[in-house]
């Protein structure tokens, strides 16, 4: 019998008699397996390299490791972690079964509790994906016997084995003579030898990209406010002989927690019969702002470090926006540590401040906060627990030996329930809730206030014309006094060309308010669209989830492939709002910053891709070409109308391709979007960048679906490139293109 790969399978027959319920006169036959499908699973279940590695570091999580240690060297990997090990028996039986469930009957790990993120049993394929030779020792925790399990695998003996039940690795129990991680004389280490795969620094960020979730951001931060950790939280570090690997690493795995907004620490101090918190709010791009306040002098000393998220538009390094807000619905909110030991009701579960009260209350205005500090609609700003990572630091055994006698005697003091999961709610424990939410009500003032200035428009009190006239009527004195001066002569011709410049200026900005209306009218639909289909969206997953449970109940296979249908509708509609996604954000509307050509190009097309089906886009974009300085929305408005324009030339051509192109020419940089449409007029091009004008060659049935859009898509590229002393036109395309429109500007921007 041949298998896909043509490889010759023996069969074994089994006497039919003596199998049970085997039919008369038939002969019973073993199901067997090759050899080669280690190598056949490993490339088809695990596929890419940082997906592999990523396996193996989920099996620390996996197996409770607090720390789990990356050495990557030229040709080998090695992975250790303080994890609990395995025995002998959980080596054979787990460990060497391919396929075994024993994590997804278990469902969480053995110490912590964790959900186990390994289910299928296939992980150790992951090692025989990356490299040829496996060593693997390990050592169970709570083991007294001193001993630990040494393995070997060749996995290309193993591959060659033919039948899969004769493949082998070989192992012994030896004298424990290995440290793990964090110095631990239990856990596991797997060192992969003669490795199969290039890891640079793109492999690296995928990497990261594939654990970052995992890891808790206590440890990267210190706990915030102290130097010590949670002693549950999961830890992965990678050194490297390539420096840069390391750093490149380092940075993906703490990407998610950069693109924090504001930072609010506090600190609540009692010295003698008086007690005053000071806060400060210092926002990422913007002021730092600071207040004190005095509170009852029952709490000897608390100290909080919180930093609000924005979780909307362009994360770091590639984070997703969805594995972010779901990151911080695990991790996220503000949680509670006494002298080091998390209390577990505090966090993102527990409204233990009212934050998500007050939302669901629509309350607008503090209760906390002094008339002074007061500003309308402020709560409107207060942060969701969702956006929120804190700690607040206490210590119970500190403030029970500082309490006076009468406190000791009523028990109004900072102290914990005897089950220590949670504060006794008492006096003690009012003025610390407080104290923090009131840092977060004053937060919310401020950012309600940044809101409100950036919105404050300084308009000239005097007419830059009027200005002009004055000089031009002073200059006319001066050249009648000095008819003859060539310097005044010079002068009056300057005026006279700065005067038709201010004309031509004036006839511009006259022509782009004419477009105001209908981009005030394309932008209100817009925002009305991404709030309607936000709420319709959620309507068609519930229905969704309805019509499955019709089609279980009623065992209807046609109901099930309608829910699908409709979910993927769904899918659809909500990947298109991602068009919008930078108008909503503020950092991408307002932020001014240097950014890179290939990630707004890259964005751009990922933001307007269900808008064009169909059109295959490549791109070949050196990394260090940087734009000139703007918003992100700027580039992106820009770039999304080029793409979908370039799209929409080539619906009636066979070959629907775009090439997204960057480079430098002498001392300018360059951007070009070339497509396979039906070409341009050349003799006309210029004029195609003039509001309204449209040049679009497709079939009168293409004009009938309503494609093409107003004639605006070039005028606003043309405003958005001028505003950033950018150039754009048509230049003569190279082959196999149609039409290629640049854009470019001086290096020195």
């Amino acid at each position: 019998m041949s298998d896909e790969m043509g490889a010759v399978v023996p069969v074994e027959v089994v006497d039919a008699a003596s199998r049970i319920g085997a039919p008369p006169g038939f002969e019973a036959v073993r199901f067997q397996a090759d050899s080669a499908l280690l190598r056949e699973l490993g490339e088809r279940l695990v596929g890419q390299p940082h997906i592999a590695l990523a396996e193996l570091i989920k099996n620390a999580y996996d197996a409770d490791a607090t720390l789990c240690m990356i050495e990557l060297e030229r040709d080998r990997i090695v992975v250790t972690d303080d994890g609990h090990g395995m025995t002998r028996a959980e080596f054979l039986n787990h460990w060497m079964t391919i396929g075994t469930r024993n994590k997804q009957d278990r469902g969480t790990s053995r110490e912590f509790g964790r959900n186990v993120t390994g289910s299928k049993g296939v992980g150790r394929l992951s090692a025989q994906f990356l490299a040829h030779e496996l060593e693997l020792v390990t050592v169970p925790k709570g083991q007294e016997d001193n001993q630990q399990l040494h393995a070997l695998v060749n996995w290309d003996e193993a591959i060659n084995a033919g039948k899969l039940t004769e493949a082998e690795a070989f192992f012994r129990m030896e004298p424990r003579a290995t440290t793990f991680a964090a110095s631990s004389v239990h856990g596991t280490r797997v060192t992969m030898k003669r490795l199969k795969q290039y890891w640079g620094e793109d492999e690296i960020k995928d990497l990261g990209r594939q654990l970052w979730m995992i890891q808790s951001p206590l440890p990267q931060y210190g706990r915030l406010t102290t130097e010590t950790v949670d002693p549950k939280a999961f830890r992965v570090t990678m050194s490297s002989g390539r420096g840069d690997l390391a750093d490149a690493f380092d940075r993906q795995m703490k990407a998610a927690l950069q693109n924090f907004d504001a930072a609010i620490s506090g600190e609540l101090v009692r010295r003698g019969d008086k007690s005053e918190v000071h806060v400060k709010v210092a926002f990422r791009r913007g002021a730092t702002y600071s207040e004190s306040f005095e509170v009852e002098p029952i709490v000897e000393t608390a100290k909080w470090n919180i930093r609000v998220f924005k979780l909307q538009g362009r994360q770091f390094e590639g984070v997703k926006v969805g594995d972010a807000r779901d990151y911080f619905e695990q991790f996220g909110g503000v949680q509670v540590y006494d002298a080091g030991f998390r209390l577990p009701y505090y966090g993102v579960e527990q409204d233990w401040l009212g934050i998500e009260f007050d939302h669901s209350h629509r309350r607008n205005k503090s209760a906390l906060l002094p008339d002074r500090l007061h500003v309308r609609r402020a709560l409107n700003d207060l942060p969701t627990q969702g956006r929120l990572f804190g700690v607040v630091d206490i210590d119970t055994g500190r403030e029970a030996r500082s309490a006076s006698a009468r406190a000791q005697d009523s028990g109004e003091y900072l102290k914990i329930q005897v089950t220590r999961d949670r504060l006794v709610a008492n006096r003690a424990y009012t003025v610390l809730r407080d104290a923090v939410r009131w840092s977060l009500d004053y937060y919310a003032t401020r950012e309600r206030l940044r809101e409100e200035g950036s919105l404050d428009i300084k308009r000239p009190e005097e007419p830059s014309t009027d200005k002009v006239g004055r000089i031009r009527d002073l200059v006319l004195q001066v050249r009648q006094e000095h008819r003859y001066d060539e310097n005044v002569v010079a002068l009056e011709r300057e005026v006279a060309d700065l005067s038709q410049t201010m004309d031509d200026e004036r006839r511009a900005d006259e022509a782009a308010r004419a477009l105001l209306g209908p981009l005030a009218s394309a932008g209100m639909a817009a925002l009305a669209l991404e709030h309607e289909s936000r709420k319709e969206m959620r309507l068609g997953r519930n229905l969704v989830r309805r019509l499955r449970a019709v089609a279980k109940e009623v065992s209807d296979d046609r109901i099930a492939q309608i829910a699908d249908q409709v979910l993927a509708w769904v899918e659809r509609l909500e990947s298109t709002r991602r068009v919008f996604a930078p108008l909503l954000d503020p950092d991408d509307r307002d932020q001014v910053e240097a950014l890179s050509l290939a990630s707004v190009l890259r964005q751009a097309h990922e933001n307007v891709a269900p808008l064009i089906p169909g059109v295959a886009v490549s791109m070949d974009v050196p990394r260090d070409i940087v734009l000139p300085p703007a918003t992100f929305a700027e580039w992106n408005s820009l770039f999304q109308n080029v793409i979908v324009n370039a799209a929409n030339a080539t619906l009636d051509s066979d070959s629907r391709r775009i090439l997204c192109s960057g480079g430098r020419t002498g001392r300018s940089a360059w951007a070009r979007i070339s497509d396979t449409g039906g070409g341009i007029d050349w003799e006309r091009s210029e004029s195609f960048f003039e509001p309204f004008a449209r040049e679009m060659r497709i079939s009168q049935e293409r004009r009938a679906l309503g494609l093409g859009g107003m004639g605006l898509g070039l005028t606003i590229v043309r405003m958005i490139a001028d505003q950033r002393r950018c150039k754009v036109q048509f230049v003569e395309p190279e082959k196999p293109w149609s039409t290629t429109f640049q854009i470019s500007w001086s290096s020195a921007q």
